[in-house]
């Protein structure tokens, strides 16, 4: 094995340390977020430093013992190829550090560039955010185009189609993060602007994509809830009456893992609902929360005579 070099997060952002690629380094981090579920090469924990700079340790295990909010030494493997990804092997390649300081101040909005579209809710960046350069469209969801080896076929193609018009690539975009950045899987989650256009909503509005708000993101809640509206009664794209989408994404999605598993809770009367009865709340008012107790927690009340499905 190389040697364990002591570096900054900071330096992993600078073109003239190519050469740390593929070695062992040591980082100190704090850890913002703790992913549940894993992607398909693992588990994601994103590290920053005080200045919102970032790194992705990638760990073929969950680590169970982290604690999001807290500064750790991170002894990994750089990637071959990407300096802001580290690769780890377990818990004890993590240590929290002797030194905790304040949290970093959270800034909120980071510049980047377009690298590639992959589908109708995800891009790549030329330069990473938070230590990634693939962002998922934060309280969107769009037809999948490879889900457990399936697809939604046309329209699936054709939000990805759209998507790369409205941003090809080397387009400059801003990347605005909320109160939680990442998803469950450690994915950065992001309203992408183009000019200070919102292509979250846009998306919405031409009608090659659904609201999905999941709490505790709840930003534009009202205006993406408007814009899916407006959408339906106009035909536009998923709702075009001649050619409908036979599921909406996230039903895709459940009716392939064998079934719903988030609550869902209706914005405007605080009520929710058992996961199985998601299609009795309004798409236009549709709040899904992880646990049954992040319902509760946000001051929803359960509404027992909802009818099923």
């Amino acid at each position: 094995m190389t040697s364990n070099l002591e570096v900054r997060i900071a330096d992993l952002t600078r073109n003239d340390k190519g050469d740390l690629k593929g070695q062992d380094v040591t980082v100190k981090g704090y850890l913002a977020a703790k992913p549940d579920e894993p992607l398909d090469d693992g588990y994601n924990y994103p590290f920053i430093d005080e200045d919102m700079n970032g790194i992705l340790v990638k760990s073929k295990k969950k680590l169970d013992d982290l604690e999001p909010g807290k500064w750790f030494d991170v002894h990994g493997r750089l990637d071959e190829d990407h300096l802001q990804e580290m690769h780890v092997t377990s818990e004890t390649d993590i240590t929290k550090s002797d030194a905790q300081q304040e949290s970093p101040s959270h800034s909120r909005q980071f510049s980047s560039s377009v690298k590639k579209v992959v589908d109708g809710d995800t891009i790549h960046l030329e330069k990473a955010v938070l230590g990634t350069t693939k962002v998922r469209f934060v309280s969107i969801d769009t037809p999948e185009t490879n889900y457990q080896g399936d697809s939604q076929g046309y329209y699936a193609e054709e939000a990805t189609r759209q998507l790369q018009n409205l941003l090809p690539e080397g387009e400059d975009v801003s990347i605005r993060v909320g109160d939680e950045a990442f998803d469950q899987y450690g994915r950065l989650l992001a309203i992408v602007l183009k000019k200070e256009h919102n292509i979250n909503r846009e998306m919405i509005e031409i009608g090659m994509a659904v609201p999905y708000f999941i709490y505790p993101n709840l930003d534009n809640f009202e205006e993406y809830g408007d814009a899916v509206v407006r959408a339906k009664e106009a035909g536009r794209g998923l709702w075009n009456p001649d050619r409908p989408i036979d599921e909406l994404p996230y039903e895709f999605r459940f009716n392939k893992r064998g079934g719903p598993n988030k609550f869902v809770g209706h914005f405007e009367t605080k009520q929710y609902v058992e996961p199985e009865k998601w299609e009795s709340i309004p798409i236009e008012y549709r709040v899904f929360f992880l646990k049954e107790k992040d319902a509760i927690d946000a001051g929803y009340k359960k509404n027992s005579e909802a009818p099923g499905c």
